[in-house]
């Protein structure tokens, strides 16, 4: 039987409370049932709003990946024309910066976007195959 790796009472988040929108500190409560291990439970410290969080998301945010070591020749070029996967190595002309794709997202309007983190320019959301 694997041990489950002891986690504090209270978590401190960067985003903030749905409710009282202030940065703060969340009580962990309880896990959401057995087949969802990483989502827990939480109670904001200020105005004890109860909600889920997604524990994978939080620890990704609170441990963002490291810089993209790839040079710019082993790179795709980005085009919004094109279609990218998850852990593509991405190089955009407009910011001569070298980032990874980490993330595949729709937009409201039904487009296909893609989260990408840069080495010079953090997280941005680029458009993807378009026409």
């Amino acid at each position: 039987m694997a041990r489950r790796r002891k986690r504090s009472k209270y978590i401190t988040l960067q985003n903030m409370c749905e409710t009282c929108v202030m940065p703060t500190k969340f009580e962990l409560l309880a896990e959401v049932s057995n087949l969802e291990e990483e989502k827990r439970w939480a109670k904001c410290t200020k105005c004890h709003h109860t909600m889920m969080l997604d524990m994978e998301v939080i620890e990704s945010e609170q441990n963002p990946p490291k810089e993209t070591n790839v040079a710019v020749e082993d790179c795709i070029d980005y085009s919004p024309k094109e279609n990218y996967a998850i852990g593509d190595a991405i190089y955009h002309k407009g910011w001569d910066d070298v980032g990874t794709v980490i993330s595949k997202e729709l937009t409201s309007n039904g487009s296909q976007a893609i989260v990408v983190t840069f080495n010079k320019v953090g997280e941005k959301r680029l458009i993807e195959n378009i026409g």
